[in-house]
């Protein structure tokens, strides 16, 4: 009896132990996991849950690293389990993501039931609900089209895949060789990745054998000088062959990631050298270059500050000089969703946009979309179908004269491989490929095509008619859920928007209110652990670029200045210089520049944060502080409170704060006298 007792208190002691280390073993899965290393976090996670059962987070974690390493079905079992459990914050997305699993099987019906289910879950994030609808919309469309002969065919580059990883196909213009990432192993050192089996991705090219099948290249220019025992993916050459962009990333597990440039020279590649600060922006992963034809377009793939979320496709112009990159410019919100969209080709024949999207109406997983429009922020969206797409990952879309490449997992589901179809002609193909009756179903995307673009939400339309108030190429970021005290989770890094800030014409001096701001965001602050505050400044389009790149990073140093004078850290701010605000294809209108002049501060915690915000409003016409404060039902005491020192008049252009929770009725909705107080501000949101 006694052996008993000793051997369960003996096991009652290890228990407790190794309890008190959970936390530790969290920590350590979760660092994994943020540095995409999730095959090495399973077996963290693995062990909490076996420990402590009930704890969600944990068991949502470990069934997103099997997902992401490919183990579909036990990724399959893990989100179903987590979906019967009920009363946790991880059910919607793990409805969600069993749901796109089921997808993937071809199990349309299925799925289509339980994103029905999700989409009426009170407790839902708004925009889980969206990507729900669409998934839906998806499911019609693969069933509507599954036994659709729409007359193209693609063909496995059998000589080319290997058992590995092979994706990114494009041709060499200089000598028509075949340059493509691969996970096999080559000469040189590789390390192993981390998120699948085998190594870190490195460049390959192959050439034609007189009988027509491909073979590794044994010329002089071969790609293995620009290899690392890092990740280096696949790139995009220039009309004449003799520039070549691609992505490196030069961490763990095949992170932190930039895009690099080489030229070829006497026969031979030239040392790598990576692009600009405007393009390889601070804190952010940049990948999947693809450059015009006429070599001053350059479209790429980034999670930086300011996009819809996840990966967004971006686009920066090139200057007078050499690789002198211009602040980038987000594609908008008709192309990149909250989800993710990678490997962009832009076809110069068609003018068209070509990208992979696991966001927007598709069979499931990632599929190919096309951007078509009479302007590049206002496109239709096609999904280009069958057989370019399935139900698993079809990427790397890319058409290299009279033949196409996509990369492809869904011959095992797993591996990526490589795959070809002929095109005669670039610009019949593409027209072709989005009209008849793949129009009809296709178009299905852009009928969620998200016009959240106006920077105006609060004025009557009517009293700015022909003014072309809209903004299609900026839309702002969906504001991230705020999290109430104790929701936080354990090693996530959550973004919180704050008020923006706007500036004079030409100046990059704080106005008062601007500061009075930065002071409550300071207060709110507090001692909580901040990872960065990251300062988005924008000009509007009036003047030289240069002018506007350098004012626009004079109004981040300001915000910067002023935030370091109030005690934050100054290794914690970062000012991200983004220059104008285009407005491509829009009528110009001093209201519009006046929303264009500002910056936006984006607060990244590990600890939950709360922010009381005031509202920015925009003087349309003249009108005194005194009637401004009895409109609002408030004192003028209050809005020197929220603004500094006010003058006794506000004109036309200048802007105020206001916080709305404060006042008796919202700002718009105020009637003074015969006159709707509308037409005397309006949000600058």
């Amino acid at each position: 009896m006694r052996k008993v007792i000793v051997s369960v208190l003996s096991l009652l002691l290890a228990f407790s132990v190794f309890s008190q280390s959970i936390p530790r073993l969290l920590k350590i899965a979760d660092d994994l996991y943020q540095s995409d290393r999730y095959l090495e976090a399973i077996e963290f996670y693995d062990k909490v849950v076996g420990v402590d059962k009930d704890n969600q987070f944990a068991r949502f974690r470990l069934a997103s690293c099997y997902h992401r390493t490919l183990q579909y079905e036990k990724a399959k079992n893990a989100f179903l389990t987590l979906s019967n459990t009920l009363n946790h914050e991880f059910r919607a997305r793990s409805l969600y993501n069993y749901a796109n699993l089921l997808k993937q099987e071809s199990r349309f019906k299925e799925a289509d039931s339980i994103y029905y289910f999700l989409i009426s879950i009170p407790d839902a994030e708004p925009s889980l609900i969206e990507l729900s609808r669409k998934q839906r919309e998806g499911c019609q469309l693969a069933l509507r089209q599954e036994k659709a002969d729409r007359g193209f065919s693609i063909q496995t580059m059998s000589d080319i895949n290997s058992d590995f990883h092979d994706f990114g196909a494009i041709v060499n213009p200089s000598n028509k060789q075949l340059v493509l990432a691969s996970t096999r192993k080559l000469t040189g050192s590789q390390y192993e990745g981390s998120q699948f089996e085998g190594l870190l991705p490195d460049l390959v090219s192959f050439e034609r054998r007189s009988n027509n099948r491909w073979r590794e290249s044994s010329s002089d220019q071969k790609f293995s000088d620009l290899n690392t025992q890092w990740a280096e993916g696949s790139g995009s050459f220039t009309k004449d062959g003799k520039t070549f962009y691609f992505s490196s990333c030069r961490g763990g597990g095949g992170a932190d990631c930039g895009i690099m440039v080489s030229y070829l020279e006497d026969g031979e590649w030239t040392d790598p050298e990576f692009l600009n600060k405007y393009i390889n922006e601070p804190e952010s992963e940049n990948k999947h270059p693809s450059i015009s034809v006429t070599g001053d377009t350059l479209f790429f793939v980034s999670d930086r500050a300011g996009g819809t979320g996840g990966s967004d496709i971006w686009m920066s112009l090139k200057g007078l000089e050499k690789e002198s990159w211009t602040p980038a410019i987000n594609m908008g919100a008709a192309i990149n969703t909250p989800e993710n969209e990678i490997t962009p080709y832009y076809s110069s024949a068609f003018e068209c946009l070509l990208f992979a999207s696991d966001g927007h109406v598709g069979y499931g997983g990632y599929d190919l979309f096309a951007a078509k429009g009479e302007s590049f922020f206002e496109p239709q969206i096609y999904n280009l179908g069958d057989p370019f797409n399935s139900t698993w990952d079809d990427t790397y879309f890319n058409i290299s004269d009279t033949v196409g490449f996509l990369s492809t997992n869904r011959a095992d589901h797993e591996i990526l491989n490589i795959s070809y179809f002929g095109v005669s002609n670039e610009r019949l193909f593409l027209s072709l490929l989005i009209s008849g009756e793949s129009l009809i179903d296709s178009r299905l995307a852009s009928k969620f095509k998200d016009i959240q673009s106006l920077d105006l939400v609060t004025f009557r339309v009517e009293d700015y008619a022909g003014y072309d108030l809209y903004e299609p190429i900026r839309p702002s970021k969906p504001k991230p859920k705020i999290l109430q005290e104790g929701d936080t989770l354990s090693g996530e890094v959550r973004e919180y928007v704050f008020e923006r800030l706007f500036f004079d014409y030409g100046v990059s001096q704080l106005r008062t209110e601007s500061e009075r701001a930065l002071e409550s965001l300071v207060d709110q602050v507090g001692d909580k652990f901040i990872e960065s505050i990251n300062i988005l400044a924008f000009t509007d389009s009036i003047g030289p670029t240069e002018a506007n790149i350098l004012l626009s990073e004079k109004r981040g140093a300001s915000v910067k200045d002023y935030l370091f004078s109030l005690g934050i850290d100054s290794t914690l701010i970062n000012v991200f210089p983004r220059g104008e605000l285009n407005s491509e294809g829009a009528q110009d209108h001093w209201f519009k520049r006046i929303m264009k002049r500002r910056v936006e501060i984006i607060v990244k915690a590990r600890e939950p944060l709360n922010f009381e915000m005031a509202t920015p409003f925009i003087v349309r016409k003249t009108i005194t502080i005194k009637r401004l404060a009895n409109s609002l039902g408030i004192t003028v005491d209050q809005l020197k409170q929220w603004n500094g020192e006010l003058k006794p008049i506000l004109t036309a252009g200048e802007t105020i704060r206001i916080k709305e929770a404060e006042v008796k009725e919202t700002p718009v909705q105020v009637v003074v006298g015969e006159e709707d107080f509308s037409l005397f501000i309006s949000k600058g949101i």
